[in-house]
């Protein structure tokens, strides 16, 4: 029989649960699953103007039509909520195993509705629910947690199951707390997704079984064999190896080569010192062990050791954001302090980039006399204690634990706060990457670097989309960034709803080729998809986004923040550039290529996407 997409929905309050199935004809071939399918739903389901916080948020945690079927880092999923860092709409993914699982368990989505009248976790095995109580586990950080319940319930082999869980910062409602998983490897890291299972008092969820997820496949054989011929090609390719032997963690020195590491929170895009903690030095002398999801013929993941102080760890898996984030945007640059406040973020449950963010923020205020106390730049000491007062809202840390934005806001300083939509940004400064200029400014869930990566036009060839393998200055300020820009919005939305990782995308000439989606997708489901339906798909998830903010009438106007727009950077190749005059042309022909108007879709633009049931929100 065809396959249908079974959406697990979770009644908190009453401990109940039903099963609603999606047709693979009608929504999930408008919205795929993932990203997508948690938009639209969101869309529909999350009330106007609810807080964050509060039961009537939902919790979408989602795989693909891919997801676990082929051998092509396919054990992704997508979390959707409201946000309580932006106020609106988010989307997170987590690699791993835990969406290869919760597939095998007998569902490919959960939705989490309502709140808990204590603290549970919630087992999935088989199709069989059930509640536990967590009051022992409350106060536990996530990796001690995911222990605990896999102790409960007999399952202790990484390979054999799946957890997810929140350390304390998601129990204390800290705005930018995780979601963790695969013993704190893994991350559904941005928008605070981890505060809004805390504040339904989910501490954790496991997932197993045993459901053939190739049985209700069109043509199994095909899927295979597609399967099997590109895994076999990145594996064997070369295109794979830099993220192999360093993971992200070799971008520190690319990037800080052409003037875009940000550094002591986007003073300025280069740190001499950057080396200290770049791929090559960490996978020297930190390196415990490579490491890969399920299903991955890439293993970029890259777990460390380091000591701080009295505590040591050889669990920390370490990447180039949170390196980024913990170390050049903090003034840090000792190896073993970014690595130990890295593994202090994964065992509270604290997203890395936000909690960088916050830090920086909150020394920049401290440095101009506006902040209490006082924070010094690379002063690893104090921000080590500043991430645990973060995580347990504890003194000073109460404060920064609504986020760097608020911290601008409440001390009148915009120049603090660099971000969009009130999430501060990764690890690329626009005005020496200028192809981030309107992708920052324009990404749905606020600053970003997943829904568009535009650097891969400016840093090397890049094999597909509208400019195959042309590579463009990064200080260009061209029509053609803002082209592909669109393009790799409508793309990755497609990814982040099958749901696959990225890096199958990147590793040049081996990678996955949009082609082969198709195939892919026609395999299993039986469609006779064609490459530019593929892309319109991608187009109607990003604009059922933008759709949200239209709806909460929030963060519909898209900017950027004072810092990065008018202020010149100081060194470095892009020295005396600033994204201002890009930005101020560019969007214009963005919301031209996009068929928006100041920020909105038109009605004529939903009508050619098939989005006309939402045309009230404008």
């Amino acid at each position: 029989m065809p396959p249908r997409y079974s959406l697990l929905r979770v009644d908190l309050r009453n401990r109940l649960f039903r099963v609603e199935y999606f047709d693979y004809g009608t929504v999930i071939r408008r919205f795929l699953g993932g990203r997508g399918l948690g938009a639209y739903l969101a869309l529909k389901e999350i009330p106007r103007g609810i807080d964050p916080l509060s039961p009537e948020n939902r919790l979408y945690m989602l795989t693909g039509p891919l997801t676990g079927v082929v051998p092509i880092a396919s054990s992704r999923m997508t979390f959707v909520a409201k946000s309580p860092l932006t106020g609106s709409y988010t989307h997170s993914k987590m690699a791993g195993n835990f969406a290869y699982w919760l597939r095998k368990s007998g569902y490919d989505g959960v939705v989490l509705e309502g709140k808990a009248d204590e603290p549970i976790y919630i087992s999935i095995v088989n199709g069989t629910v059930e509640f536990h109580n967590a009051r022992h586990m409350w106060g536990k950080d996530a990796l001690e947690t995911e222990v605990m319940i896999r102790r409960e319930m007999k399952c202790l082999g990484e390979n054999d199951c799946g957890v997810i869980t929140i350390g304390p910062a998601g129990e204390n409602l800290v705005r930018f707390a995780s979601i963790m998983g695969s013993f704190t490897q893994r991350a559904a890291g941005r928008g605070g997704l981890g505060a809004v299972m805390g504040s339904k008092l989910v501490k954790g969820v496991f997932v197993k079984g045993n459901r053939d997820l190739l049985a209700e496949a069109f043509d199994r054989k095909k899927l295979l064999e597609i399967g099997v011929r590109v895994s076999g090609r990145i594996a064997k390719g070369s295109g794979k190896d830099p993220l192999h032997k360093f993971g992200t963690s070799v971008l520190v020195n690319i990037i800080n080569s052409v003037g875009a590491l940000p550094t002591r929170n986007f003073e300025t895009g280069i740190m001499p010192t950057a080396e200290k903690f770049s791929g090559e030095v960490l996978a020297e002398k930190f390196l415990v062990k490579r490491h890969g999801c399920a299903l991955c013929p890439i293993a970029c993941t890259k777990i460390g050791k380091a000591s701080w102080g009295d505590k040591s760890s050889g669990n920390i898996k370490y990447e180039y954001e949170s390196l980024f984030a913990l170390g050049s945007n903090l003034g840090v640059d000792d190896p073993n302090a970014i690595l130990s406040m890295i593994d202090a973020c994964n065992r509270y449950g604290l997203d890395t980039i936000s909690t960088g963010n916050t830090l920086a923020t909150a020394t920049e205020l401290s440095q101009k006399g506006l902040f209490p106390g006082e924070i010094t730049w690379g002063d690893a000491n104090t921000y080590m204690k500043l991430i645990e007062d973060i995580a347990f809202r504890r003194g000073i840390g109460n404060e920064l634990a609504e986020g760097a934005y608020y911290l601008s806001v409440k001390y009148k300083d915009p120049e603090s706060f660099v971000g969009t939509r009130g999430q501060g940004f990764p690890a690329y400064d626009p005005r020496a990457l200028k192809g981030f200029v309107i992708a920052y400014a324009t990404a749905n869930r606020g600053g970003d670097h997943n829904e568009a990566w535009p650097a891969m036009i400016e840093l090397g060839p890049y094999p597909f989309g509208p400019y195959p393998n042309k590579v463009f200055d990064p200080l260009g300020e061209v029509e053609e960034k803002i082209v592909f820009t669109v393009w790799e919005q409508n793309y990755y939305a497609v990814y982040d709803s099958l749901v696959l990782c990225n890096f199958v995308d990147q590793v040049g000439d081996d990678s996955l080729r949009p082609e082969e989606i198709v195939e892919l997708l026609n395999a299993y489901a039986g469609w006779n998809l064609t490459y530019e339906e593929l892309i319109t798909i991608g187009e109607r998830i990003f604009n059922t986004e933008r759709l949200f903010h239209v709806k909460e009438g929030r963060w519909v106007r898209d900017e950027l923040p004072p810092k990065i727009l008018k202020k010149p950077m100081p060194d470095g190749p892009a020295k005396g550039h600033t994204a201002e005059k890009f930005f101020e042309w560019g969007i214009k022909k963005y919301y031209e290529l996009r068929g928006w108007v100041d920020g909105k879709p038109t009605r004529d633009t939903l009508r050619k996407l098939g989005l006309e049931e939402f045309e009230y929100l404008l």
